[in-house]
């Protein structure tokens, strides 16, 4: 673009942010290997958006293919707008899928040297993946002296299923080449590519627990944290080739790359319909262990060689800090706002107990714990400590029976959100670690309500930091004995094995 149309959409982009007009749009521009890129400067911080790592994975040869660099380019490439998102649904209809394997990122002056870098992992149930949301602005980060960088990987078909003739896991090599493009260039934008912590939350922080595990990491980065990650979720080979062949049945297509890559998106991302009448199977879910979620990595033998908790209690990320942790009530955010925790009967514990071969009477271990009265309610807490809280809890033993560091947190706070109902659900957390509370957009308001307050925001904030900055969060460190944990609330304060009995009432192998 032209100076002019430079300087509009510098504009509009502070506007849209918030940010307070300015007659004159401030610019910065960075020299990397393959080019010069010119950003903006907004309140103080230096932003580039949509900057391309990767060839545009939907495309031609591209297509179900390990990601490829972009070609070097001539002139100054204006990153003053978002990419694309991988494709995806979004209210039932397909978008995204165009030219998404672009980085944002905000920095406190590419002049600087040595910043230490966050690279941000969105997570999404691995269907979906948008790291140009507005809750993942980096603009606090950066303020503090952080780069902030946030990637994108494919998701779903593309992502995750084992299709003959594709190369596996192409969502984590998705995010082993975002990582090795913030190796190779981020010392531009003023960021130390020795000093790298990876975060995510939820799926994204589940595919973390991957690439903790995973060979080709080595070196990537430094430390990681962990928000929310369903750790136990990875296939075995033989299940994922079974899982592939009963969607691709559903789809009418033979198991070949050309097959899915000549579906339309609208049957491609079918997969709901799929996904809906396969859960009321018992011996599909029975099959699935409990945990339903139909796309997740699987042992290929190069990527992923074993169950990540495993290779990490054998040592496999002795050498990186680690701080993991969870909501205290995960799972009301897939009950609450849609009003499922009042419909849910007893028939729904018991195929929760079926699938996922739990006793019988774990429910009833729940009631008496206080984690709830009505079906729904214990269905509910259930789920949280199944999927989500117990496996942060692995990662974290994992850790410490390898020797290494690890630090354990709980987010404790009541959201009033969905009528004051979705108290400390899954997701919550997220605008308290950016900072992002007060952003106009619905998806901060629908989760953290009227009255989100500014003191947990500085506190959860702060403690990313210290982590990235020093490798300590400003807490004890976890271990087998105590299990010191920091929850964070109104009033945050360290607890010793505040999980004692879901921990010893829900075992996982």
């Amino acid at each position: 673009m032209n100076r002019r149309q430079f300087l509009y959409a510098g504009t509009m982009t502070a506007l849209m942010a918030g940010l307070p007009f300015r007659a004159h749009t401030e610019e910065s521009v960075v020299h990397t290997p393959k080019g010069d890129i010119r950003g903006l400067i907004l309140d103080n911080v230096h932003v580039f958006r949509g900057v391309p790592c990767g060839m545009p994975p939907y495309a031609g040869t591209y297509r179900l293919a390990l990601p490829e660099p972009v070609a070097s380019w001539k002139g100054v490439l204006d990153a003053v707008t978002f990419g694309d998102i991988p494709l995806q649904l979004d209210k039932g209809k397909p978008c995204g899928g165009g030219d998404c394997l672009r980085v944002n990122i905000w920095t406190p002056a590419p002049g600087r040297s040595r910043c230490p870098v966050m690279v941000y992992i969105p997570g999404g149930g691995s269907t979906t993946c948008n790291n140009n949301d507005v809750r993942f602005d980096g603009t606090a980060f950066a303020s503090d002296g952080v780069v902030l960088v946030t990637l994108n990987y494919r998701v779903n078909v593309d992502g995750f299923l084992k299709i003959q003739g594709v190369p596996a896991n192409l969502a984590l090599r998705d995010m082993l080449f975002g990582l090795r493009w913030v190796k190779d260039n981020i010392a531009a934008f003023g960021g130390d590519p020795d000093n790298v912590t990876v975060f995510g939350q939820s799926a994204g922080a589940t595919h973390i627990t991957s690439l903790l595990s995973s060979p080709l990491a080595k070196g990537l980065f430094r430390r990681a944290i962990l928000q929310s990650p369903a750790a136990l979720a990875q296939y075995d080979a033989a299940l994922a080739s079974r899982v592939a062949e009963s969607l691709l049945a559903f789809y009418g297509v033979q198991n070949s790359r050309d097959a899915v890559a000549a579906l339309p998106p609208e049957k491609l991302l079918s997969f709901p319909a799929f996904i809906a009448a396969q859960n009321k199977k018992p011996e599909w879910c029975r099959m699935l262990g409990g945990n339903i979620a139909l796309f997740k990595p699987w042992y290929d033998g190069k990527v992923l060689e074993k169950r990540p908790v495993d290779a990490i209690a054998e040592g496999a990320a002795r050498d990186v800090d680690i701080l993991a942790g969870s909501n205290e009530e995960e799972w009301r955010w897939y009950t609450v706002p849609n009003g499922a925790i009042d419909r849910l009967g007893e028939s729904a514990v018991r195929s929760f107990t079926d699938s996922t071969g739990l006793p019988a009477g774990i429910a009833e271990s729940y009631r008496k714990a206080g984690r709830g009265q009505t079906p729904g309610e214990l269905f509910t807490a259930l789920q949280s400590d199944f999927i989500f809280r117990m496996p942060a809890n692995k990662v974290l033993e994992s850790q410490k029976k390898a020797g290494g560091k690890a630090w354990a947190y709980s987010f404790a706070w009541k959201s009033d959100a969905s009528n004051g109902r979705l108290r400390a659900a899954h997701s919550v957390e997220l605008p308290f670690v950016f900072k992002t509370l007060h952003k106009n957009s619905m998806r901060v308001k629908n989760t953290v309500g009227q009255t989100p307050p500014e003191a947990l925001a500085e506190a959860m904030h702060s403690a990313w930091v210290r982590f990235a900055v020093h490798g300590d969060p400003g807490w004890t460190p976890f271990d087998l004995k105590s299990r010191m944990t920091m929850r964070f609330d109104t009033r945050s304060a360290e607890v010793s094995d505040p999980w004692k009995t879901e921990r010893e009432t829900m075992i996982l192998n």
